[in-house]
C-alpha cells in the first residue's frame, strides 16, 4: 500500500491548502511588523532647516521652494514673525496665520528666533479692492489671516488672504519684503453686490507650465446659513486673464463637481492630472474620513464651455478601516507627485507598521494605483505638507523637534564645553557629573518634539 500513500500526498496537500483558502489564510509572507529607524526617524539624511526655541510652540506649515531654490516661503503663527514686534496684546488677529520667507540653509545651532536664522515676514501693505461697488480701503491687512503659498517665480507668490467677502487668491511682489504690494487675481461676479455672497478660494497651485491656477472653491449666499452653502469644487484659473478688471473679468472653472471635502490639489508633472483628496461622496459612498483621487485636466471643451466635469476621476487609495481605528476615520490628505510622475506621496493617519498610534507620516503610493501604499517617512511625531523635488529631495514640516544625529552632536559639544570649563576654572566635577550635565542640555532640546512644526529636508 506504499505506492497508495505516496500518491495520495499531493492530493492531501492540495484538500489543506483549499481549507486554508476557504477560511481566509494565505501563504503569502504577512508584511514586516519591524519598521527600520535611524535614531528617532527613518534612515536617510535629514536637514533642520528652522532651529528656533520658542516655548510657544510655533508651528512653521505649507513650505514651498522658489524656483531657483534658495529661499523658502511657508506659513506661521502670527507670534513668530510679527508685523509690529513691540505689540503685546491678546486681539483676534494674533491667532491668524502670516506668510514669512526663510533662505535654504542647515540649521547647525539652536537659536532662540526664527528671525535669527533670515526669515522674514511678507509684510504686506494696505491697498484698495472694488467690492459692493466702492473701493473697499483694506486697512490692516498685514495682520488678515492668510493660507498657504505657491510661486509664480523667484519674486511673486500667490497665497489666499481672508477679506470682508471671504478668502480671495492674491498676487504678492516680495521684490521688498517689508512692503509687499498686492494684487487680487480673482473675484467673484458676486463681491460687486451690495451684500456680497461669502465664497472662499483656498489651496492654490500652480500647473508646471504657469499657465494654470487649480484652488479649491466653495461659499454660502448667506453667511452662516448652511442651507445656502455649496459643497467644495476644485477649480482652475485662467492666469492669462488673471488680475483683468481687478480679478473680476479672469477667467476660471470648475474641473470637478460638489463634494463634502476637496483639498491639497497637487499637479502631475507633466500638467495633464491633478491629485487632491476628497471625501468619501467622491467615490459616490458614504463614510467618513477622506481617500486620495486623481481627475484628468483637458481644456479642449473651453472655449465652448463644454467641459466634463470629474474627467476621468479615479479613487487612487482604498483605506480599510481596522477595530481601533478613530471614529474619525483615517485621513488621507496633501499629495504631491514625484519628479517623474511614477509616485505620489501622501500624508496619512492609516496605522504604521510596529505602532498603534494613528500619527500623520508620510505614505507613498504607485501613481496608477496598482498597488498598496507603503510608509516612506516615519516619525512618532505629526508631518505635515510633503513636497519632492526632481533631485528626490523631499520638503516637509514635522513635529519631529531635534532628530537624534543632532543631538548627539550638540550634547558632544556641551560635554567637550563643560570639561574645558571644569578644567580652566578647577570645578572639581567629575567624568559622570560632566556627562550629566551636557545630558541635562540635550533634555532640553529633546522637549521641542511634538511641541512645535518646524521644517526639514529629507533624503532617503
Amino acid at each position: 500500500m506504499t505506492w497508495l500513500r505516496t500518491r495520495c500526498l499531493p492530493m492531501a496537500y492540495l484538500a489543506v491548502l483549499a481549507t486554508l483558502i476557504v477560511v481566509g489564510c494565505t501563504s503569502k509572507q504577512d508584511p514586516s511588523e519591524v519598521l527600520p529607524l535611524c535614531g528617532n526617524h527613518s534612515c536617510g539624511s535629514l536637514v533642520m532647516v528652522t532651529t528656533d526655541t520658542s516655548s510657544d510652540g510655533y508651528h512653521y506649515l505649507n513650505p514651498r521652494l522658489s524656483p531657483d531654490g534658495t529661499r523658502i516661503a511657508f506659513t506661521c503663527d502670527w507670534w513668530a514673525l510679527p508685523s509690529d514686534p513691540r505689540y503685546g496684546g491678546d486681539d483676534y488677529f494674533v491667532n491668524y496665520r502670516q506668510i514669512g520667507v526663510i533662505p535654504v540653509g542647515e540649521g547647525v545651532e539652536p537659536v532662540s528666533s526664527i528671525s535669527d536664522l533670515g526669515a522674514e515676514l511678507v509684510k504686506v501693505q494696505a491697498m484698495s479692492i472694488p467690492i459692493s461697488g466702492v473701493q473697499d480701503y483694506q486697512q490692516g491687512i498685514v495682520d488678515f489671516d492668510k493660507g498657504g503659498p505657491t510661486w509664480l517665480d523667484d519674486n511673486n507668490l500667490v497665497f489666499p488672504i481672508r477679506v470682508r467677502v471671504g478668502f480671495r487668491l492674491f498676487r504678492a511682489d516680495i521684490t521688498t519684503l517689508s512692503a509687499t504690494t498686492l494684487t487680487p487675481l480673482l473675484l467673484e461676479q458676486t463681491d460687486a453686490n451690495p451684500s456680497p455672497s461669502l465664497w472662499q478660494h483656498m489651496e492654490p497651485t500652480l500647473s508646471p507650465d504657469g499657465r494654470w491656477l487649480a484652488f479649491t472653491r466653495s461659499g454660502c449666499a448667506i453667511p452662516d446659513s448652511f442651507e445656502t452653502c455649496s459643497g467644495v469644487a476644485l477649480w482652475m484659473l485662467d492666469m492669462s486673464t488673471a488680475e483683468a478688471n481687478s480679478g473680476y473679468d479672469a477667467v476660471a472653472f470648475p474641473v470637478t463637481d460638489e463634494y463634502s471635502r476637496i483639498e491639497t490639489p497637487a499637479w502631475s508633472p507633466d500638467g495633464s492630472k491633478l491629485v487632491f483628496s476628497g471625501g468619501m461622496d467622491v467615490a459616490g459612498g458614504r463614510g467618513v474620513g477622506t481617500e486620495l483621487f486623481t481627475v484628468d485636466f483637458d481644456t479642449t471643451g473651453l472655449a465652448t464651455h463644454t467641459m466634463a466635469l470629474d474627467n476621468n476621476l479615479r479613487r487612487l487609495t482604498n483605506t480599510v478601516m481596522a477595530p481601533g481605528d478613530p471614529i474619525v476615520g483615517i485621513l488621507n490628505t496633501s499629495p504631491c507627485y514625484s519628479a517623474d510622475g511614477s509616485e505620489i506621496f501622501f500624508v496619512s493617519t492609516r496605522r504604521a507598521p510596529s505602532i498603534t498610534l494613528h500619527d500623520r507620516n508620510i505614505w507613498r503610493v504607485a501613481a496608477s494605483g496598482a498597488l498598496d501604499p507603503e510608509i516612506y517617512f516615519f516619525t512618532r511625531a505629526d508631518e505635515a505638507d510633503p513636497t519632492v523635488y526632481p533631485d528626490g529631495s523631499m520638503l516637509m514640516s514635522s513635529a519631529l523637534g531635534f532628530p537624534t544625529e543632532m543631538l548627539i552632536r550638540l550634547e558632544e559639544e556641551s560635554y567637550q564645553r563643560i570639561k574645558q570649563d571644569n578644567e580652566d576654572n578647577n570645578r572639581g566635577l567629575d567624568e559622570v557629573q560632566m556627562r550629566a550635565a551636557a545630558g541635562d542640555e540635550r533634555r532640553q532640546l529633546e522637549f521641542f518634539e511634538g511641541v512645535m512644526s518646524h521644517m526639514y529636508i529629507y533624503r532617503p
